[in-house]
């Protein structure tokens, strides 16, 4: 790179300053902030801290400052596994049950390469315990395997589809423990971070320690109030690693060089994509997504905490590192922002963005659509004037690109392709998912019996696949929900779309509130219901006779 590159004029303003820019509004010290690592060839052209570490002890972030990169952990889970495989020590297509024999139940069916791309099916401890136990619900140690070998049941069969599951990586990283003979901690240190010169990088399973240097994770409540983000109680490869821009910056420049370990066969698989039914392939490899931006070829994972956030992205053409850490910065999108830079940087070689799906231009989607076959519910709304899609009425909705045939697409990402397709009937609509199709129906949020469905689906439910009792009472006009687990409890308000489909209210709770619930009547009184939403699929409540949260009835 030019030594003058960094400097390089666009208008009357430098990169640099565009970048300052870009990042001013965080740069305040009345709220947590973020940090910013640019680097091109590997020579650093920007490395800015904004906004404060800690409120509590007003402490300023700055470039030193470490913290969580989320689920930006995962590819060095599975780089980790590709050098056990070297070894002779993993198999990574064989059943995760090979290593793990305590998954006896369908949770050990998955691969180790399954796990790595989402494909396994499973359901995932933690996406259960947000379900059941909401935010505050601190699991012990030993909880995460627990949970998932009690499982009866899954969200599908392995390879069948994809969707993000923080708890396969979990159990990738007990296999890697039992399979290398030491405590995953010390197997990422000795063979990533001591080689690497990573010296500020590390795996803390939980903020419960105390860890030096650390940033206070912060997350805003009514009021302007902030509260103080935990992170889980035993992460491991999912999500646990803490670091600083400086070491992400070396380990991005190193994902490209791959000059200090790893065989070419292994660097190759690191990035190998699925394929699904109909022939299509992913985006997501082994905990790296290999995607385009704007016609550029990127790499990257990005990471999300309760209480802050990480993107990790590389234009590989170009030698271009981007690195953002955030602390609970009001309103910051890392990911997004990693694009904003992006355009900066590389403004000549960028191409044009996607064009926006309109929504009056796909007008007769607008609505809710369930599915007997699925069971899901996806909510095609108008937002401000784009056509976006809601999943189990999970309040963000997600941006649709414009697929070959026209119709709309929510392209692949931490998830499998959804792609729509009109059917004769008004009241139809064709879903593929990882392209498996199915035929949803419209169903709505004015249903009109509402107290004849409050009466049938009212009283105790037990699930024992989460340990969890579902208590459902009608309260004035209102259906209500409580779903309690062993460590905390979730309420939500209940819509009714038909006789037997609800939607569980999002703004009841910030987390568990998000599903589709479908019920099984007999002579007008539910015996049982369903829930599904994008990550936690047909778990099933059967009508309990005891109050007893044991759930032996």
């Amino acid at each position: 790179m030019p030594a003058d590159a960094s400097a390089r004029m666009n208008g009357e303003k430098t990169i640099p300053a565009q970048l300052d820019e870009l990042f001013t509004s965080w740069n305040r010290d009345d709220a947590p902030g973020l940090i910013v690592g640019v680097a091109k060839s590997g020579q650093l052209i920007y490395r800015r801290a904004f906004g404060m570490a800690s409120l509590e002890t007003c402490v300023a972030n700055t470039p030193k400052t470490r913290m969580r990169i989320g689920s930006t952990t995962k590819h060095f889970t599975s780089l980790l596994a590709l050098l056990l495989a070297e070894e002779g020590k993993l198999n990574i297509d064989s059943p995760i049950r090979n290593y793990l024999p305590e998954m006896v139940n369908v949770g050990g069916d998955p691969t180790l390469r399954q796990l790595m791309q989402h494909t396994g099916g499973s359901r995932c401890y933690l996406d259960l315990a947000f379900v059941v136990n909401g935010p505050d619900g601190m699991l012990r140690r030993g909880d995460a395997l627990k949970i998932q070998a009690r499982q009866h049941g899954r969200n599908f069969a392995p390879g069948e589809a994809m969707t993000y599951n923080n708890g396969g990586y979990h159990l990738l990283s007990l296999a890697i423990e039992r399979a290398g003979g030491q405590a995953f901690a010390d197997q990422l240190r000795t063979r990533f971070f001591e080689p690497l010169g990573m010296i500020d990088t590390a795996l803390v399973s939980s903020d419960v320690e105390i860890t030096p240097g650390i940033a206070t994770l912060h997350m805003q409540v009514e009021g302007g109030r902030w509260r103080r983000g935990l992170f889980n109680a035993e992460s491991k490869g999912e999500g646990g690693i803490v670091s600083t821009v400086d070491d992400m910056l070396r380990w991005a420049a190193h994902l490209r060089s791959r000059d200090r370990f790893g065989t070419p066969a292994t660097w190759k698989t690191l990035r190998a994509l699925p394929t699904f039914a109909d022939g299509s392939h992913g985006i997501y490899a082994l905990g790296l997504m290999v995607d385009t931006y704007r016609g550029l070829k990127v790499v990257h994972h990005g990471g999300t905490v309760m209480g802050g956030s990480s993107q990790m992205l590389s234009v590989t053409d170009f030698e271009l590192d981007i690195v953002i850490l955030a602390n609970g910065a009001p309103g910051a999108a890392p990911a997004k922002l990693t694009e904003q830079i992006i355009d900066i940087i590389l403004a000549g070689h960028v191409g044009e963005k996607d064009p926006a799906v309109l929504a009056k231009d796909h007008s007769a989607l607008i609505g809710d659509w369930w599915s007997p076959k699925t069971e899901m519910l996806y909510s095609l709304i108008d937002h401000e004037g784009e056509l976006r899609c809601k999943l189990g009425n999970v309040p963000a909705p997600y941006i649709l690109k414009r697929g070959a045939d026209g119709m709309p697409v929510m392209a692949a990402h931490a998830h499998g392709e959804v792609r729509f397709r009109e059917t004769k009937d008004r009241d139809e609509l064709e879903i593929g998912f990882c392209g498996s199709w199915a035929i949803y129906q419209r169903v709505s949020r004015g249903y009109g019996a509402l107290a004849p469905f409050a009466k049938s689906v009212s009283g105790s439910y037990y699930a024992h696949d989460a340990d969890a009792r579902a208590e459902i009472r009608v309260d004035g006009e209102r259906t209500t929900m409580r779903l309690s687990g062993a460590h905390g409890y979730v309420d939500v308000l209940i819509t009714p779309l038909a006789e037997n489909v609800a939607v569980t209210d999002p703004h009841a709770s910030e987390f568990g509130g998000w599903s589709a619930l479908t019920f099984d009547k007999n002579e007008g009184v539910a015996t049982s219901f369903r829930l599904n939403n994008w990550r936690t699929r047909n778990l099933e409540f059967v009508r309990a006779q005891s109050p007893d949260r044991s759930g032996k009835n």
